[in-house]
């Protein structure tokens, strides 16, 4: 255990401190400074995760209609007034992405009715009996019209991925015969001879086709979830990079980043439910959604503001820098997420 770097004052409520106090005779908080460690941080969590105490009350106010006030105060080293970021983190997740689940549900659910009516089937009807005639007239078109020779078209056929022409003809009339299990309609397509991607592409797109899309759709939420949680350190890192020259540590940065992905998640989370269950009107919709996203965009501007205290013009710069590129991770993460979310379900 490292030796404690004691200070004059209590950081938490400033009560005068002898030297031999390892802890506020008011407050309780330990006589350390205000640098916190990747370690204290996790120590924090665990303590105190399901103690629900005075510090939830005394983090509502800062938290909600002061941003940046609650990240500023704890890396002063005011930590035991206040729940730890990380508890309040999962907390809000957690309804967040509870939320999200059960509206993408919903939705999928929705959906799949909507394309098992008749309208839907005539629709879809409509659409092959197009395909095939244009695929029709192609093929009965005269010589002069069509400039490809049967070799280019064999190996254009060969070379197509990841299926051939039939076997794409195969797998689209097959897909909906429920007694045809997903073994023996991957057989029957007979690509032993393609690549493992290929194998493994066919192989998904079968399996998702044929089982349950909430499932999917659940399985994807939970998996973005932790794409969030792993960009967390990014954001915190990307802050880091814009404000090199204050030499604050990298865990304060954190702090901050989880502050306002908290924020930003309670919100869209409230969002949500009101759009999901409240509120029918299609304009109304768009208003939340409209307030919902310049909330969060002035709450982390102010929020950079006071945590970091500089000009407005600086400001405002490095948070549109900041913004853009995170934004633009986010796009690359949610790709990737859905891609790999596919190929393990």
């Amino acid at each position: 255990m490292r030796a404690l770097r004691k200070t004059k004052n209590c950081l938490n409520c400033g009560t005068p401190l002898d030297e031999v106090y390892n802890y506020c005779p008011i407050c309780g908080q330990q006589n350390d400074d205000k640098n916190v460690s990747f370690k204290e941080l996790g120590r924090d969590l665990f303590e105190n995760f399901f103690s629900f105490d005075s510090r939830l009350a005394h983090t509502f106010f800062p938290f909600f209609f002061k941003p940046g006030e609650l990240t500023r105060k704890y890396n002063e080293g005011k930590r035991f007034t206040y729940a730890n970021p990380i508890r309040l983190y999962i907390i809000v997740s957690f309804f967040y992405f509870f939320i999200l689940n059960i509206m993408m549900g919903d939705l999928t659910r929705e959906l799949s009715q909507a394309l098992d009516t008749p309208e839907a089937d005539s629709v879809k009807a409509a659409i092959q009996n197009e395909v095939q005639f244009n695929l029709d007239s192609i093929n009965n078109a005269p010589p002069i019209m069509v400039k490809m020779d049967s070799d280019s078209i064999s190996e254009g056929d060969e070379n197509s991925w990841p299926l051939k022409n039939w076997q794409w003809e195969l797998l689209y009339n097959k897909l909906n015969d429920n007694s045809i299990s997903e073994q023996a309609l991957y057989d029957s397509l007979r690509i032993e001879d393609r690549s493992a991607l290929t194998k493994l592409t066919i192989k998904q797109i079968i399996r998702i086709y044929k089982r349950d899309k909430e499932t999917l759709v659940s399985e994807i939420v939970q998996n973005l979830s932790v794409m969030m949680f792993i960009l967390i350190p990014v954001f915190a890192l990307l802050l880091k990079l814009m404000y090199v020259r204050r030499k604050t540590l990298y865990v304060n940065h954190l702090i901050h980043t989880i502050h306002l992905h908290t924020f930003a998640f309670f919100v869209y989370g409230v969002a949500m439910g009101l759009i999901h269950w409240a509120v029918e009107s299609d304009n109304v919709h768009n208003w939340i959604m409209f307030t919902t996203l310049f909330v969060v965009f002035i709450y982390s501007f102010l929020s950079f503001k006071r945590v970091y205290n500089q000009s407005w013009k600086k400001t405002a710069l490095k948070y549109w820098i900041t913004s853009w590129l995170y934004f633009y991770i986010l796009v690359f993460a949610i790709i990737i997420e859905l891609l790999v979310s596919l190929l393990i379900f």
